[in-house]
């Protein structure tokens, strides 16, 4: 049985219609593959690149937690230095003052007439039993006084 030249050529054609259609449905499977495969890798790009920036910004985090901390401690320090060195500041200032208090006193204290000794005429007079003497300054002249107090040092 001899086949038609026209039905072989229309077979051939057929043929090459559905060649066509394969060609085209396994191209359009192969695009489908590939732009899955695509987003795919997009996917798990954008997912690594998110972790990488959540890791940066833990990391920036703790440094910038740990800068904080560290800054929390040396202002903490520095006040508790400025609050030593004020009580030492006080406590000096303190002592200071009692020092100069008592060299004032003692000053005073060498222009208060002794137990031998009396203020007559505004003149410091020096009593030793029964003896009067003018008592005499670094100048060598009379010092004088106004009632227990001399003008000036009698020690």
């Amino acid at each position: 049985m001899a086949v038609p030249l026209s039905w072989k050529v229309g077979g051939a054609v057929v043929g090459l219609v559905i060649a066509a259609f394969a060609w085209h449905g396994c191209s359009l499977y192969l695009a489908a593959r590939h732009a899955d495969e695509l987003t795919l890798d997009v996917a798990r790009n954008a997912a690594l690149e998110e972790q990488q920036a959540r890791a940066e910004a833990q990391q920036r985090s703790a440094r910038l937690a740990a800068t904080l901390q560290r800054q929390r401690e040396d202002l903490a320090n520095t006040h508790r230095q400025i609050g030593e060195e004020a009580a030492q500041y006080q406590v000096e200032q303190a002592r200071r003052e009692e020092r100069q208090r008592e060299e004032a006193l003692r000053v005073k204290a060498s222009y208060r007439l002794g137990p031998g000794q009396q203020c007559a005429d505004g003149m410091v007079i020096n009593r030793s039993g029964s003896s009067f003497s003018l008592a005499l300054g670094k100048s060598g002249q009379p010092i004088r006084c106004t009632g227990d107090t001399a003008a000036e040092p009698l020690r």
